[in-house]
């Protein structure tokens, strides 16, 4: 009977510790799919103030001239006028400025690029009478330049953003104070595409 007994416990062990030679296993495979939205983020300055260095003040030597004069204290000869002044160093006129790094885009879109352009809804900036007038306003990125580009957005993490630049001409022509002139606008859309 002990022998039974024996024989009855070793059979318990064994199939106790068989049971996962007949257990059953299945397993399943899923497909993930993610659907990722257009989304566009642009960085930008809502407002800029160019500060001009100031030139040093020039006294220009226009020369020596002789100047004809009647006993009755009229002059006649020659005169310093607009065609006869030489250059000073700052001349009025237009001048191309380049605003580095002031925008910046950055998201997702099907084509993984955007469309970048800039327009001037106010072109003159004013000090009373006096006016300086933005003209040929570009966007850049380092590789284009124009009025509208199309640029990568590189994803959404900023360390990847794509940074551009503004370009533009000012015309001081019509300027004639120093001090600030303000009312100028420049408008910066990133469009996916």
């Amino acid at each position: 009977m002990k022998t039974i007994r024996t024989l009855i416990i070793a059979a318990a062990l064994l199939t106790g510790l068989s049971s996962k030679a007949f257990a059953a296993s299945t397993s399943g495979t899923t497909n993930v799919a993610v659907n990722v939205p257009e989304f566009i983020v642009l960085h930008y300055y809502s407002a800029i103030t160019m500060n001009f260095d100031a030139p040093a003040a020039e006294a220009i030597d226009e020369g020596s001239n002789d100047i004809d004069v009647s006993w009755n204290g009229s002059t006649s000869g020659n005169r310093l006028d607009a065609t006869t002044l030489m250059n000073a160093s700052v001349e009025a006129g237009r001048t191309s400025v380049s605003l580095r790094n002031v925008w910046a885009v950055r998201g997702f879109s099907t084509s993984g690029n955007a469309r970048v352009e800039v327009t001037v809804p106010s072109a003159t900036l004013r000090s009373g009478s006096s006016e300086i007038t933005i003209s040929n306003a570009k966007v850049g990125d380092g590789a284009s330049s124009g009025q509208s580009i199309t640029t990568r957005l590189n994803g959404i993490s900023k360390d990847r953003a794509t940074v551009g630049d503004i370009e533009m001409d000012l015309d001081f022509s019509s300027t004639t104070r120093s001090g600030s002139h303000t009312g100028g606008q420049y408008t910066i859309t990133a469009t996916t595409i």
